[in-house]
């Protein structure tokens, strides 16, 4: 199916525009993409949220959090209370990795967008956001992949 081959060349884009911002700072892509993860998604703060959410293999985000943590832009806590899930927050020393990367990100959208009329925007954001719902469905509720 196209749709695949498309999501493999945005994915080899976003990871062209964001290498620079790796390279500045001594970052790997799964270093990078944690960061970036926590930074745009503060209600989401576990590693088994990035494992979930991104879909990445626990280990890399494990290696990556080690890495992340001994260079000190993020460190883990308990939360009052709850000994028994690890939480994660950046340091300030990640601030100049973020505001980096969240500009890439934002080159990014622009490029992907630059002939877009506010409504062809509108309408793309619409139907990719149905696209996901399913696919999600698929995935959460285990809804079956036969017509």
């Amino acid at each position: 199916m196209q749709i695949f081959e498309n999501l493999n060349l945005l994915k080899s884009a976003y990871t062209v525009c964001v290498k620079p911002v790796c390279r500045q700072f001594g970052l790997t892509q799964m270093e990078f993409d944690v960061l970036m993860f926590l930074a745009n998604n503060s209600e989401y703060d576990t590693a088994s949220d990035i494992v979930r959410l991104r879909r990445f293999t626990k280990s890399h985000v494990s290696a990556a959090l080690k890495s992340l943590a001994a260079r000190e832009m993020l460190e883990t806590f308990y939360r009052e209370g709850n000994r028994k899930s690890i939480h994660l927050r950046l340091l300030p020393s990640s601030g100049p990795v973020v505001e980096e990367g969240r500009a890439a990100q934002e080159q990014f959208g622009k490029i992907l967008f630059a002939d877009f009329s506010q409504s062809e925007f509108a309408l793309t954001q619409l139907i990719f956001q149905r696209i996901c719902a399913h696919a999600r469905e698929v995935v959460q509720e285990g809804l079956p992949c036969s017509l």
